[in-house]
């Protein structure tokens, strides 16, 4: 198993910070969470917000909405170069081609493509679940709140132990 979190430019030492995204959906209440994690070249969290959205998606729609959260939420802190990754390789597949992509989320990833040329570079990357966990976490802590809870730059409570794996597994796969 490879562990990116994020990485320098060569070219200009800028941090390509990485944005994980997740979704799941609560069938027994009707809704879905929505988790994104954005973490610099060392393992660090920049920024993580959890998300309940107040109608019920289905799994790739939940998806495709946290890929759009994302995005968006990377734009707001001033993010320029950021690599997207999920673990829903439809969703990845659709952000990064021109292929055609499923109905149920074509609305979702053509709003969300629309953003992606504002930054100055931008990747999205097809992530294993096991490599996804905090941003899972986060999308079910979303069962746990309102609306929206966003950290920005401080380790939510709940993910701490999984991004202190990360971090300790970063030592020798750091690109």
């Amino acid at each position: 198993m490879s562990l990116i979190i994020g990485k320098r430019d060569q070219n200009d030492n800028r941090s390509i910070l990485k944005v994980n995204i997740d979704g799941a959906t609560f069938k027994d209440v009707g809704h879905c969470g929505l988790g994104v994690i954005v973490r610099n070249d060392e393992g660090e969290i920049m920024g993580a917000m959890s998300k309940r959205i107040h109608f019920p998606l289905g799994a790739l729609e939940a998806e495709a909405k946290a890929a759009e959260c994302g995005v968006l939420f990377a734009w707001e802190l001033g993010l320029r170069e950021v690599i997207i990754e999920g673990d829903s390789q439809v969703v990845i597949h659709a952000l990064s081609t021109e292929q055609p992509t499923p109905l149920s989320i074509q609305q979702l990833i053509s709003g969300t493509k629309t953003w992606l040329p504002n930054f100055r570079s931008w990747k999205a990357r097809f992530a294993r679940r096991d490599c996804n966990k905090a941003a899972h976490l986060m999308a079910r802590h979303a069962k746990e709140i309102e609306d929206c809870i966003i950290w920005v730059e401080d380790t939510p409570p709940f993910i701490v132990s999984e991004i202190n794996s990360d971090v300790i597994s970063l030592g020798s796969t750091q690109v």
